[in-house]
């Protein structure tokens, strides 16, 4: 299972070891535990048949058999969810996961004292677990202290094993037995020290590799969320409280940091709003965002010529940048007592107008390069009537280039019906468009910011 990014950067260098050991001993030991499980299962009848009937070999078959089950079951949940099944491990298993080189080191001891156990009736029958068992421990990747404790006790056990075997069945040569044990059990030590200590200085330096990673995206999240929480303070808080206009706004960006920008100006009792988009989105495209934004607070007292602010911000953009940006970008200007509208655009969609007396559309596009683009044309700028219930809509082009699953566009011709069917609010106006393109994209993902200004007059 991936683990969070924040958790990913605190990791220490023993906990980089520990959980690439334990993704090894996941592995191996599951396998060797299975196989412990089989002899658990033969340990239990031998100890009822037994002719001897010693109460201690029932007792120690089942216990060896309880424990080595557990095991069992605690490492098959941890295994699930390394492979990200959803369903979280029990309890018991997330215990057992905490320290799991432990309790690996006591099944290997249990099993191996109950088999000795069983086998110190048989003249030479412990002397073959003797040697099986440190072999298989090489296969398991432990701390070094964890690998002298196995280890420790395997001898323990092999040398209380040859004072408690009978002694008319002990051969003359048991010194030598002995010291081939012993010799085993350091061998087996020595190779599987090194080559847990060849996966421990791997473990470390993929891990090392990986924190340094996952401390760089932290970094570079952080920053692109204070970028956000920068670009958010840029627009506007609310619309400006005007008497004959209603005014509704939203950006919604694609990524942490958007394109898309819209703002409110009052100039002289006449209302203002500007709707530009920066040709992609990310960081680049809000450092240019933040250059044209105060531009147009430079320039407001001269927005009542929005064609002529336009062309000084020519400049602006194409100096934000090395990168050449282009900006599309539309300003309308709204005059109440002349019931006058001036719009003006560089390159951006057309703007809606929706006439309240007959419900009829009309897309007012304006063609012109957009800023940046350096081809030394002018904005051009139209005047229009408008009238009490009419309702202007500014928006970017991440609302009509929509696709859904079928690939099919939300397009003007939609975004303009659903505009002329509401009869509400700015705001309802605004919130009904977002449904609608929202309910048509379906589970498509998000493509291009989405922002959108809906103006009625009152």
């Amino acid at each position: 299972m991936e683990r969070p990014l924040e958790q990913l950067a605190q990791t220490t260098e023993p906990q980089m070891v520990q959980r690439r050991f334990d993704e090894q001993n996941l592995g191996s030991a599951y396998v060797i535990s299975w196989l412990f499980a089989i002899t658990s299962l033969m340990l239990i009848p031998v100890s009822v048949l037994s002719k001897q009937q010693r109460v201690g070999h029932g007792a120690a078959a089942i216990a060896d058999a309880l424990l080595t089950l557990f095991l069992i079951g605690s490492m098959s949940e941890l295994r699930r969810a390394r492979r990200r099944d959803t369903r979280p491990s029990r309890a018991y298993a997330r215990a057992v996961g905490r320290h799991l080189g432990a309790w690996l080191v006591t099944l290997f001891v249990v099993k191996f004292a109950t088999l000795i156990y069983f086998a110190l009736s048989d003249n030479g029958g412990w002397i073959a677990w003797g040697v099986i068992f440190p072999t298989a421990t090489i296969a398991l990747r432990l701390r070094l202290q964890e690998r002298i404790a196995l280890n420790t006790l395997l001898l323990v056990i092999i040398l209380a094993a040859v004072l408690l075997s009978p002694a008319p069945k002990r051969k003359q040569n048991t010194a030598g037995i002995v010291s081939m044990l012993v010799s085993v059990n350091l061998v087996c030590f020595a190779v599987g020290a090194l080559t847990s200590r060849s996966m421990k200085k791997a473990a470390i330096e993929e891990g090392v590799q990986r924190r340094a990673e996952a401390r760089e995206q932290l970094r570079i999240r952080d920053e692109l969320r204070f970028a956000r929480e920068v670009q958010i303070s840029m627009l506007p808080e609310a619309p400006p409280q005007l008497e004959w206009a209603d005014v509704a706004g939203i950006s919604l960006p694609a990524t942490e940091v958007g394109g898309d920008y819209y703002d409110y100006y009052v100039v002289d009792g006449r209302l203002a709003i500007v709707c530009g988009d920066v040709a992609g989105h990310g960081l680049a495209s809000g450092i240019t965002l933040s250059a044209l934004r105060s531009g147009f607070t430079l320039l407001r007292d001269q927005l009542l010529d929005p064609a002529h602010v336009l062309d000084r911000l020519q400049e602006v953009v194409t100096q934000s940048s090395r990168r050449r940006m282009m900006v599309t970008i539309s300003v309308l200007l709204l005059d109440h007592e002349t019931h006058q509208a001036t719009i003006a655009s560089a390159g951006h969609p057309p703007l809606l107008h929706v006439r309240g007396a007959t419900g009829e559309t009309q897309l007012i596009e304006l063609f012109a390069p957009p800023l940046g683009a350096r081809l030394g044309a002018t904005v051009p700028q139209r005047v229009m009537p408008f009238a009490s219930g009419d309702t202007f809509v500014l928006h970017s082009d991440g609302i009509y280039e929509t696709v859904n699953a079928s690939g099919d566009e939300y397009g003007l011709d939609r975004l303009a019906r659903i505009v002329a069917a509401c009869d509400g609010t700015a705001e309802e106006v605004r919130d009904a468009v977002l449904r609608d393109v929202e309910s048509f994209r379906g589970d498509e993902p998000q493509e291009d910011d989405v922002t959108l200004v809906v103006v009625r007059i009152a």
